[in-house]
């Protein structure tokens, strides 16, 4: 069985996108052109769209339009690397770039592919406070290929192995709201606080890290968490990076397994983590340092997930 290593633009054609300006509203209003900022790419098949340009917004800007099963790459922020497949006809900003389907590759053996070396797109972006990479960097990207039909068997197991994991995902999330639901019946509705427990402000019954450290190297084997890292329903970890290839180059907060990671940032408030680490989370976390004493960290972990916090 031969495989062969070729760089992306040896094989697609590959598109970056653009975005129309906002101050002509004739480029937005009423659009029915999907339009996918970075932030789309979540590692998963791409259905849909929020956002919506016109015809004439396509045609007068840089963004391009790229059919189903090609394959798209996020170039900045906290979605550097990540892929999305699309499912439909869509363009999307110039953070985004697509790679073509054709019939010579197997666009989910390719989609599956650059997931499994995200941590190596990570280590490679470059830049200050945002990491980033470019369209000529996806171009120049090696990819390991066996021969057509062996990468869609590939890809069809590891695409039912994803199905799996949202399968158990869902399962999580009614466990989850099983858990919520389970709380309010234990200490009440905390809107309307029927059983008058105390109230207390959170600075009474913990404290907030948020001394930051630029110390990497004291920290190199250890995970680094971010927004992306926290399932919502759960508060899992999922897939940290370690710190020394992370590519971290400005402060972050420490923590420890006495800690809860609480997300501050929208749309991701009550996204909350309790770590069995020591590990450095990102700014737009905070690490929340119960009171022994007058809180339990686990409690106080739930109450912060919910709704009434």
């Amino acid at each position: 069985m031969s495989w062969v290593t070729k760089k992306v633009s040896d094989f697609a054609d590959v598109v970056t996108g653009g975005t129309p300006s906002t101050s002509n509203s004739d480029y937005w209003t009423n659009g029915t052109i999907p339009w996918l900022p970075s932030g789309a790419c979540q590692n998963c098949v791409i259905n849909s769209a929020d956002t919506f340009i016109t015809e004439l917004g396509l045609r007068e800007s840089a963004a391009k339009m790229m059919p189903p099963d090609t394959v798209v790459i996020a170039l900045t922020g906290a979605t550097t690397g990540k892929v999305g497949l699309l499912a439909i006809d869509a363009c999307a900003n110039q953070s985004v770039t697509g790679i073509l389907p054709n019939d010579t590759y197997s666009s989910m053996y390719l989609f599956h592919y650059l997931q499994s070396i995200r941590d190596k797109v990570i280590g490679d972006s470059y830049g200050g406070a945002q990491k980033h990479i470019s369209q000529g960097y996806v171009k120049s990207m090696e990819i390991l290929f066996p021969p057509l039909d062996i990468q869609r068997r590939i890809a069809a197991v590891l695409d039912k192995a994803q199905s799996l994991i949202a399968a158990r995902r869902e399962q999580i999330a009614v466990l989850d709201k099983l858990s919520k639901d389970l709380f309010i019946d234990m200490f009440g509705d905390m809107n309307t606080n029927p059983m008058k427990w105390e109230m207390k402000n959170l600075l009474a019954v913990a404290s907030i890290d948020t001394h930051m450290t630029s110390d990497f190297e004291k920290y190199a084997d250890c995970y680094h968490i971010g927004i992306e890292n926290i399932e919502k329903n759960s508060g899992a970890i999922i897939n940290p990076t370690k710190v020394k290839d992370s590519g971290l180059i400005s402060g972050k907060y420490p923590f420890d397994s006495r800690h809860i990671i609480y997300s501050k940032i929208r749309p991701n408030l009550n996204k909350v983590a309790l770590p069995d680490f020591v590990g450095l989370c990102s700014a737009d976390s905070y690490p929340i340092l119960p009171k022994n004493d007058v809180c339990d960290r686990i409690y106080l972990a739930f109450v912060m997930r919910s709704e009434f916090f």
